[in-house]
């Protein structure tokens, strides 16, 4: 395994107003034959702004996970693993659950493939009226007009808008293997929320 490390801030803003986005419809392309190098899937630790990189997607699940599931299936094949899904939403659910219970995942390609950015979350997104997570521009991650699907649990959605600073065209995902047309490779910034939460 091959990890590197560096530390950025991340913060939450308190807002009001924007109800949820529907998914986008729409086939998504087929899965992309390549998988990413090593060192490509990356982790950002919300509470601290600290970045981990691994080599493998299961390396990666793991610390999204705070090592509570370290046996995670292919990336393709964990958006439609019932059982796996089931495992990452008990994460925010269990009693006195310690380390990483909730979190979004960024994927280069559709269908989960490619490179990854994760940001795991000590806790579950909470319905208070508060973004739970967010990057102004995602440039500063290496992940700058790259998105292509996503996944979250533990109670969130991801929120991923076009343009820096949270401006232009905007989506809300709980996972999708395709982020749709208008949003494919467009996201320049994002934020988490709590599923059904209206925030701004």
């Amino acid at each position: 395994m091959r990890v590197r490390t560096g530390v950025t801030g991340l913060m939450a803003a308190a807002c009001a107003g924007i109800l949820l986005a529907p998914s986008p419809a729409g086939a998504a392309p087929a899965p992309e034959a390549s998988r990413a190098k090593a060192g490509s899937y990356c982790v950002v630790k919300v509470s601290t702004g600290k970045t981990t990189c691994y080599d493998t997607f299961r390396e990666y699940m793991a610390a999204m996970t705070g090592g509570r599931i370290t046996d995670a299936p292919a990336p393709e094949k964990a958006a439609t693993d019932k059982k796996f899904q089931a495992r990452l939403n008990a994460l925010a659910t269990a009693p006195g659950a310690m380390g990483e219970a909730a979190g979004a995942s960024l994927y280069e390609n559709g269908h989960f493939g490619g490179r990854a950015i994760g940001f795991a979350l000590d806790e579950p997104c909470k319905n208070d009226g508060r973004w739970d997570a967010q990057v102004s521009d995602l440039a500063a991650r290496n992940f700058d007009n790259i998105t292509s699907s996503v996944m979250a649990w533990g109670n969130c959605y991801v929120e991923l808008y076009a343009d820096t600073n949270f401006r232009g065209i905007h989506n809300t995902y709980d996972k999708a293997d395709w982020v749709g047309e208008a949003m494919n490779d467009q996201a320049s910034s994002y934020r988490l929320k709590a599923r059904g939460e209206a925030v701004n």
